[in-house]
């Protein structure tokens, strides 16, 4: 079966496993390893381009939610325009317009997976998918504020590649003396999890991931109050799909980006969290740009860590993070 690897938690895996396809978010992927930097080029976003080159057989999904992403697709489509495609994401919320133009981007990425081999939905698949999608985006919530980082990372970015859920029967319990923290910001892929545990190590408890793919791509599971699946067409699902991404999506892009900070200051607050670590990839302006902001928003600690992509990187954030949370003690 086809794969198609999607970059944004913003784009619906609903919809490309209703068409027959699997969808594999990209941060769960076992050959998107480090790279060396090139001048100006966002790692994470180099790393995506080759991961594409890799798979010449699957289709890769880019999003214009990042700069370097939508480079990427100018890239990836000189060798193969057939395999790649552009999800133009509305960076405004507040109005009718970005949803119409979120459910003709649905409609027209479907037309894109059927040229690659898969088959329209029918409107039972799709209840069925988004059914199932939504009680798994239920568990890896309420799984949350508990479970270790490492494992919460990996468990939410398995759910992005395959739509499983994976919790352990039982969660280490943290420290007495463990300081709480959250960490903001972009993509933090599996293989970069090493620096969830250097906060640990230090003393430090994870108790919010609000990292490209951690809670905050998880929305509010479509939550009861809305449209009911059962006995809908498929116009009403493309809707219902449409509205709930729109609505859940919470994101440094976007403008204005009320909604992200909305969204951090009632975790924050009801998870005590002391300090907040911001991970961004260097060339990430739109992550850098958000630290002050976020120090006079909610009035703590911002530790601005960044990464180049590359295995050298461990050495020098593990320091950062010590002193940092050496500072909070």
């Amino acid at each position: 079966m086809i794969q198609v690897f999607y970059s944004s938690p913003w784009v619906p895996p609903e919809w490309i496993k209703a068409h027959g396809l699997e969808p594999r978010g990209i941060w769960f992927a076992g050959d998107l390893a480090p790279l060396p930097l090139a001048a100006g080029v966002c790692a994470f976003a180099e790393a995506v381009v080759r991961l594409a080159e890799a798979h010449p057989d699957s289709a890769m999904i880019f999003s214009t939610h990042c700069d370097q992403l939508r480079r990427g697709f100018d890239v990836v489509t000189v060798a193969a325009v057939e395999h790649a495609f552009l999800f133009n994401l509305p960076a405004t919320w507040q109005t009718g317009v970005a949803e119409q133009i979120f459910a003709s981007e649905l409609e027209r990425l479907g037309r894109f997976l059927v040229k690659l081999g898969g088959q329209p939905p029918t409107v039972e698949a799709l209840a069925d998918i988004m059914a199932r999608y939504r009680q798994a985006r239920s568990r890896l919530l309420k799984a949350a504020a508990h479970l270790p980082a490492r494992q919460y990372c990996e468990a939410v970015a398995r759910f992005h590649w395959d739509g499983s859920v994976h919790l352990p029967e039982k969660a280490q319990p943290a420290g007495a003396n463990a300081i709480p923290l959250a960490i903001v910001g972009g993509p933090l892929p599996t293989w970069q999890g090493n620096v969830l545990d250097a906060i640990e190590s230090a003393g430090g408890r994870v108790v919010l991931n609000a990292t490209e793919a951690g809670e905050r791509s998880l929305g509010r599971a479509f939550s009861p109050n809305r449209a009911p699946v059962a006995a809908c067409t498929l116009p009403d699902l493309l809707r219902l799909l449409t509205r709930s991404f729109l609505d859940d999506c919470v994101d440094v892009f976007q403008r204005p980006n009320t909604r992200l900070y909305g969204w951090l200051e009632e975790r924050l607050a009801a998870r005590k969290v002391r300090a907040i670590v911001l991970w961004h990839y260097v060339g990430c302006d739109l992550w850098r740009a958000e630290a002050q902001p976020l120090r006079e928003a909610f009035g703590l600690p911002v530790l601005l860590l960044d990464s180049q992509g590359a295995a050298g990187d461990a050495p020098r954030q593990s320091g950062r993070i010590e002193a940092f949370l050496e500072s909070l003690r």
